[in-house]
Parts: structure tokens; sequence; C-alpha cells
């Protein structure tokens, strides 16, 4: 009799083909500057999404109290901080992606300096997408150039206390994210619970604009039904995160309208200095 062993290879043919298809072959292809923006923008939508629910488990698993997680004893111990870490970090990780000031493709800077004529590219694909006016996808579109050239700067120059207060917040998150050692501890780090609240809820209508022009069928409450959802989540996970959500008194769809609607400038401002107490935190 003899026994023969045959080895199951599959995964390893299928690692090794994985490996083949993505290993660089050159260059990688170049967006022309139009494709590039839209594509850009979507990113920017994406990272909102992730940042709400991220923002309150972060909040609750800062609650420092018996029964703050529902997983009981050591193993809620080792979770909620687990969460804290995770959490901040997709949060400031974020941010810098967002507004990253370097000269690259999809970075908030080169958005930023994107020229009238390549803009108004855009507004129009964006007007096609959506059967909205061409002049009102260009307003949007040229408000949201104007928070990148505001915000897509390094963070020497955003903590200047001449700076608008969402650039110095975006400009403190950017530290943590650009400061390895921050990534290395559980402690404290100069930021604070309304800083991320204003850089969250900035990025979410920042989101939601987007959403309008580039995925009108996701509808006016795709934001709102994140926000509330995200809420409800964390207080599953943490059931004493307080009952404090960015936008429980504040259409996400109408705010975000008003801020592109009204002249650049108001918009602006509305974004930078007034969002916080609109949402009621400050």
């Amino acid at each position: 009799m003899k026994i023969e062993l045959h080895i199951d290879q599959t995964e390893a043919a299928e690692l090794a083909d994985r490996a083949k298809r993505l290993k660089p072959a050159g260059p990688p292809s170049r967006l022309d500057a139009q494709t590039n923006a839209i594509q850009f923008l979507r990113g920017v939508g994406s990272r909102a999404t992730m940042s709400l629910p991220a923002f309150y488990l972060f909040l609750g698993s800062n609650v420092d109290a018996p029964g703050a997680c529902s997983i009981q004893a050591y193993p809620g111990t080792v979770f909620t901080h687990w969460a804290r870490f995770s959490t901040i970090n997709t949060l400031t990780l974020a941010c810098r992606k967002v507004f990253d000031h370097s000269a690259d493709r999809m970075r908030g800077a080169t958005f930023a300096k994107l020229p009238d004529t390549q803009l108004e590219a855009v507004a129009a694909h964006w007007a096609n997408h959506s059967q909205r006016r061409t002049d009102e996808s260009l307003k949007a579109l040229d408000l949201l150039r104007e928070v990148f050239r505001q915000c897509s700067k390094p963070s020497n120059v955003l903590l200047d206390t001449a700076q608008p207060t969402l650039c110095k917040r975006i400009g403190l998150l950017k530290q943590h994210a650009n400061n390895s050692a921050a990534h290395l501890s559980l402690e404290h780090y100069e930021f604070s619970l309304l800083d991320c609240a204003h850089f969250v809820s900035a990025l979410t209508l920042i989101g939601e604009i987007i959403r309008t022009f580039d995925d009108p069928l996701a509808g006016n409450e795709y934001y709102n039904g994140i926000d509330e959802a995200s809420l409800a989540a964390a207080k599953v996970v943490f059931p004493k995160t307080p009952d404090l959500r960015l936008f429980r008194n504040l259409s996400i769809s109408d705010h975000a309208a008003s801020c592109w609607r009204f002249d650049r400038d108001t918009g602006l401002q509305m974004l930078l200095e007034q969002l916080p107490y609109a949402i009621s935190w400050f």
C-alpha cells in the first residue's frame, strides 16, 4: 500500500497571481486635471462618511466611568483603548489626507490651484451628472476651491494665530498625523474634542456639497442618516457616550446648500468660523 500526500497549492498560486498583478510595472497612469479633480473630491466625500462614525466612537471611548464600555472587565478595557487609539488616528489621518499641502495628484493643495478653465470643466460634468444648472455647480466648486486654498497649508502656517478657527484646528490635527510619536501612545495630545467636532462637521458639509452634484441618487438625507446611525452604534458599544449628535437640529443638506448658494465669502465664513455655533458645539 502506498500513501500519497498532495499539498493544496491553491492559496500559494493565488498569492503569486495577486503579487504579479499588483507589482508596479512602470510609472502610474496620469489622470488629466479634470478627472483628477473629480476623483479627489470623491475621495473627500468617502473620508467624510468614515469620519462621522470614528468621531462618535472616539467620543464614547473617552468616557472614563464604570460601565462605559458594553464589553465587561479587562477585555472591555483593551477594546476601549484600541478604539480610542484607532479612531483618533482615523480622524487625524483623514484630516491630513484631505488637506494635504504637498504638490501631488489628488491633494487639497492641488485642487486649490485648479485653473478656472478646469474648474468650469468639472462644473459642466457635475451639472450633467446631477441635472442641475452649470452656474450652481460652479458656485459650489468655487467655494470648495477657496476652502482648500485656506486649509491646505503646512501646519506651521495653519497654526498662526491670525488664521481662521477651522484652519488652526486642522493644523492641530495634522500635527498629530505628522508626528510618529503621537501614534505610539495614548497620552493626551494638544487638540480638544471641539477641535475634532469642528473638523468633522466641516468635512461632512463639504462631503454633502460633493454628494449633491456627484452622487444625487444617494439622497438629501444621506449624511444625516450616517450621523444618526454613527451615534447610535457608538452608544451600543459605549452606552455612556454623551447624547451629543453633531447635526441633531440641523439638516446637513440644507446647511451645505446655504454655504454654496450664498456668495463665496459668506459660505467660507460659515464653514471656517460660524459652524460650531450652528451645531451648538462651542
